[in-house]
């Protein structure tokens, strides 16, 4: 009788055991399903935004390398100056910027000119250098997109400088842009 509980007893913790482990296998393989699954989200691919058809100022269209290289540099400058980086981020929402400047930067990109700007990280707001490549590059598509819906290409210089529509952050965004796509994928 002894024996015949004892292995009663036994069967039932085995079988207790393998219920067990198979609540541990079904546990552990959804958590690395759902883990490899947020792996392939957050692995999405942008592509290269392009500024093949985009229609800028004629007069831009028509600078040259230098011309386009020295305006942009001198914006630049500007930018700088302004010190976004240890700004409060409230301040990277204000517009301050015009679309004959954005326009001038957004040529220096449909020519694929690239600004170089050593230390970056002391001069971008920690947004901007914490983004991820997709991220950069999925604002600048929506900063392209913007100017192809609310600028008017053929308007005059002067009223062009006077379309404030531009934020700090996407002055920000372009500069960055400019400064890091050659290293981007396509």
């Amino acid at each position: 009788m002894i024996n015949i509980n004892l292995i009663y007893l036994g069967i039932i913790f085995l079988v207790i055991f393998i219920v067990l482990l198979i609540v541990l296998l079904i546990v552990f393989t959804g958590k690395n399903q759902k883990t490899s699954s947020n792996k392939t989200t957050r692995n999405y691919h942008v592509s290269m935004p392009t500024t093949y058809t985009l229609d800028l100022p004629k007069i831009i269209e028509g600078m040259s390398k230098n011309q386009l290289r020295d305006i942009s540099k001198k914006i630049f400058e500007s930018y700088k100056s302004f010190d976004y980086k240890n700004q409060a981020s409230s301040r990277l929402s204000e517009k301050e910027w015009h679309s004959w400047q954005v326009s001038i930067l957004l040529m220096t990109f449909k020519r694929l000119e690239e600004l170089v700007i050593y230390n970056q990280e002391d001069i971008f707001p920690d947004i901007i250098i914490n983004s991820s490549e997709n991220d950069i590059k999925s604002l600048m598509r929506d900063i392209i997109r913007k100017y192809e819906q609310y600028v008017d290409f053929n308007q005059s210089k002067d009223a062009l400088c006077k379309d404030y529509i531009w934020s700090n952050r996407d002055v920000s965004v372009i500069f960055y842009f400019l400064a890091n796509y050659k290293n981007y994928s396509k």
